[in-house]
Formats: structure tokens, C-alpha cells, sequence
């Protein structure tokens, strides 16, 4: 008697479990390939200390990392923990995309999207960067699963143009708001400027034409931009509503984490904890005061949920600016693709229409 892989539930997520382990050994090396501007098909895998070519025993995705002792077994080099962790990741993520969308069109076009999410967030984490050569025909493609398999090509192309508005105006006013949160930047500017102006004088005094411009400082790259344009592709204009608002949150999460980290290392981590800790006191004190004023004029009880909750929002986001304003100068920009790469994975989960719901 034969029996179909989607048959037995033992044999389909094993299945997908290996795939999913090599695709993640596959964007281990399209990721660093792509950093490097190398051919991502040849030459063959190579460990990038020695350029000991990788036999089939060093390629085995995840296992060989812990059989070799996480070590190259010519040169004895450390192996970087982003290959099992990726591959292990997309492994385990691939598992969860089939057991939640069956063996469907929607899940193969999941488990591509999954794909290019992960290879954004290894490039973006390393370098800060998030390649055009993925993005741009994963974008294409996109269009057409939304066109075809969603069923939803007007709204997915309605998002794409909302999502480059909306990056390029944070880009926009948050480079001009940067610089005043932290002063030195805005010094840095100064001087730049003032030896360009010198620079400039001299090179016409010489004849000499203009050095190329030094490159800009960036609140938003543009590759976020065109991150959010993919998601929409792929997910649509609601689940890209979905995805910012959550991105944002993730955001706040991994950039505080990185920040607790930097003012650890600078030695100021107990000063702006104490900080906080008064900006949690003051505006705990000043929202117990605004909203014992809202709920008397509405003849409620400041003890009611809704208050309680209220002053808890008012008197933690108090404390949470208090802390990064007292660490704001060792603050550093932290790259946002993974966030919203994060958000993005989550909001396929969700049903649009539970927060948008339609007139039907």
C-alpha cells in the first residue's frame, strides 16, 4: 500500500525540516556572497579564512558546525554561530509555514518570502545593507502571487506606493531631527561643512574641480523602503499596516537591547536607570494627576481599568524616554530591516480582516 508524503505528518515536516535546513545553508552563502559582490554559483564553498574548499562532511547543514566543534577543519578558525543558527531557523520557520498553511500555493509562496526575509535580515545585520538584488524581483514576483493567488493585485500595488511615502518622509524629517537629539553629529556636520567650504575655495583657486561628497548620514535607508515595498507585494496593503506598526515595536525592543548594551559598555547603565527611574516617578505623579482629572469630569473612578492602565502607558513611556534620553550619547543607529523582517514574519499569521474587517 503507498502512502502520499502529505499523508503522513511524520514524514512531511522531516522532509521539510532538511529542505528548510539546506535553503538556510543556501542563504548563508547568498547573503555573504552578495556582501562580498562574488558569484553566488562559483566558486564552491570555501571556508573564508583558508579557502579550504568544503568537503560533503563539512557542508552537512547544522550537524557539521557542531561535529567540526564549531572549528574549520584545515585552518582551526572559529565558524561563525550565524550558519546553524540561520539554518536551524529556517529549518524549524519552514516546519511552522507547512503544518499552519498545508501543502497549498499560499505556503509555497510563504516559504519563498520566508526565504528572502532571512537572507535581508543576515545582510542588513552585518553590513547594514539589504541588497536590490534580492529585493527588486522578489518584489516582481510578489505582484504576481498577489495578482494570481491572492487575488489582490490593486490594494498590493496601493501598498507598495504608500510604504515608499511613508519610509521616504521618515527619512526625510528624522534625518533633520537627528542631529538636535544628539549634538554631536550636528558638530560633525558643522566641521564637514566648514572644510568643505574651505576645500572649495581652494580647488577654485587652483582650478581644480570638486572632491566627491562624503556619504550622508541615515536615519531610514532607502533599503527599508523597498523592504516594506516586498512586504506589501507578498502580504498586501493591510498586513503592511500590520507589519510597520509591529516593525516599530520590534524595534524599540532590539534597539533598546542594543542600547542597555552599548551604556554597559561606556559605564553610565546604573546612571541612566536612576534616570528612568525619575521619569517613571514624575510621570507616574503627573498622569495620576490628568487622568483623576479626566475620570472626576467623566464622574468615574481612577480605580477603574481603563485609568489604571492609562497612567501604567503614561508613567512607562515616561521612565522608558527618561532612560534613552540619559544614554542618547552613546546611542547608535541599529539597523531596522530586521525588525520589520520580524514583523513581517508574524503578520502572515494574521487575518487582515479581524482589524479590517469588510462591508460584507
Amino acid at each position: 500500500m503507498t502512502v502520499s508524503i502529505s499523508e503522513s505528518p511524520a514524514a512531511l515536516y522531516s522532509l521539510t525540516f532538511i529542505l528548510g535546513a539546506c535553503m538556510g545553508s543556501f542563504l548563508n552563502v547568498l547573503a555573504i556572497r552578495l556582501l562580498a559582490e562574488k558569484s553566488v554559483l562559483a566558486p564552491p564553498s570555501h571556508c573564508l579564512d583558508c579557502d579550504h574548499k568544503l568537503g560533503a562532511f563539512e557542508l552537512i547543514p547544522v550537524a557539521s558546525y557542531f561535529l567540526l566543534g564549531g572549528k574549520c577543519k584545515h585552518c582551526k578558525k572559529k565558524i561563525s554561530w550565524q550558519y546553524p543558527v540561520v539554518e536551524l531557523f529556517t529549518a524549524l520557520w519552514f516546519v511552522l509555514l507547512v503544518w499552519h498553511f498545508g501543502l497549498t500555493w499560499n505556503c509555497l509562496g510563504m516559504l519563498y518570502f520566508s526565504a528572502v526575509l532571512i537572507a535581508v535580515t543576515v545582510t542588513d545585520f552585518r553590513e547594514k545593507l539589504i541588497p536590490h538584488e534580492i529585493t527588486y524581483p522578489s518584489i516582481l514576483l510578489g505582484i504576481l502571487f498577489s495578482a494570481f493567488i491572492r487575488d489582490d493585485l490593486i490594494g498590493t500595488m496601493a501598498g507598495i506606493g504608500g510604504s515608499y511615502i511613508l519610509f521616504d518622509f521618515i527619512a526625510f524629517y528624522g534625518l533633520k531631527l537627528y542631529p538636535y537629539l544628539h549634538p554631536e553629529v550636528k558638530e560633525l556636520q558643522t566641521e564637514q561643512a566648514s572644510d568643505e567650504d574651505e576645500d572649495t575655495a581652494v580647488d577654485s583657486a587652483l582650478g581644480v574641480g570638486p572632491e566627491p561628497e562624503m556619504e550622508e548620514f541615515e536615519v531610514m535607508g532607502g533599503g527599508d523602503a523597498v523592504l516594506a515595498a516586498l512586504v506589501s507585494a507578498w502580504l498586501g496593503w493591510e498586513r503592511l499596516v500590520i507589519t510597520v506598526m509591529l516593525g516599530f515595536i520590534f524595534g524599540a525592543v532590539l534597539g533598546g537591547m542594543y542600547l542597555v548594551g552599548e551604556m554597559k559598555k561606556a559605564g553610565i547603565l546604573g546612571h541612566c536607570i536612576k534616570r528612568g527611574l525619575i521619569g517613571l516617578a514624575i510621570f507616574t505623579a503627573i498622569g495620576t494627576a490628568m487622568f483623576l482629572g479626566l475620570a472626576h469630569m467623566s464622574n468615574q473612578s481612577l480605580w477603574q481599568a481603563q485609568w489604571l492602565v492609562a497612567i501604567s502607558i503614561f508613567a512607562f513611556s515616561g521612565g522608558f524616554v527618561g532612560f534613552i534620553w540619559a544614554g542618547k550619547r552613546v546611542s547608535r543607529p541599529f539597523p531596522f530591516g530586521p525588525a520589520l523582517a520580524l514583523a513581517a514574519a508574524v503578520s502572515m499569521f494574521f487575518d487582515p480582516h479581524f482589524i479590517f474587517p469588510s462591508d460584507g
